[in-house]
C-alpha cells in the first residue's frame, strides 16, 4: 500500500515541476522576473549549468556523469528503504529525494542544463540572486524526513 502511494506521489510530484519548468521555458525570457501573489517570492528563469550555484559548470561532462551516478545511488537506497516494513516516514522522504533528483537529472541529460525559478525578494543581494525550483525544495524537504526517521529509528533500537 505504501509503495504504491508513495509511486504516486512520485509521479505527481515530478510532473509539477516539470510542468513548470515547461511553462518557464515557453513564456519567460531568460532572466525575466515576475512577482508572484506570495508576499517576496518571484518567479524567474535561470539556468543552472553546474551543480549547486553553477559550482563547476565549465565541466558538463562531470556534472552529467556525477548526476547519473547519483541518482543510480538514490535508486539503490529506494531499493533497500522500500524493502524494508515500517519505516513510513523514510519512505517518504525518499520519495521526495528521488522525485527531485529525477526532475533535475531528466532536465541534465534533455536540456542540459536545469531550469531554476523561484526566487526571492530580500535586502541582501546574495539572497535575491538565489534561484530555485521544486525539484531542489523536494530534495531538502526529503532529506529532513529521512534524517527525523533515522533519528526515530535509532531511539527506539535504545
Amino acid at each position: 500500500m505504501i509503495l504504491t502511494i508513495c509511486a504516486g506521489m512520485f509521479l505527481v510530484l515530478v510532473c509539477i515541476d516539470l510542468g513548470i519548468k515547461q511553462y518557464i521555458e515557453d513564456w519567460f525570457e531568460d532572466h525575466e522576473e515576475r512577482k508572484t501573489i506570495l508576499p517576496g517570492v518571484l518567479l524567474r528563469k535561470v539556468y543552472n549549468t553546474g551543480f549547486a550555484f553553477n559550482f563547476l559548470e565549465r565541466y558538463p561532462k562531470i556534472i552529467g556523469q556525477s548526476s547519473i551516478f547519483c541518482a543510480i545511488g538514490i535508486l539503490l537506497y529506494d531499493f533497500v528503504v522500500f524493502l524494508r516494513k515500517g519505516r513510513r516516514i523514510c519512505k517518504l522522504g525518499m520519495t521526495f529525494v528521488s522525485a527531485g533528483a529525477f526532475s533535475n537529472v531528466y532536465d541534465r541529460l534533455i536540456r542540459e542544463k536545469v531550469v531554476d525559478y523561484i526566487g526571492v525578494e530580500s535586502k541582501h543581494s546574495y539572497l535575491s540572486k538565489l534561484t530555485a525550483n521544486l525539484a531542489d525544495v523536494y530534495i531538502v524537504m526529503g532529506m529532513i524526513l529521512v534524517s527525523f526517521s533515522r533519528m526515530v529509528h535509532r531511539k527506539k533500537k535504545k
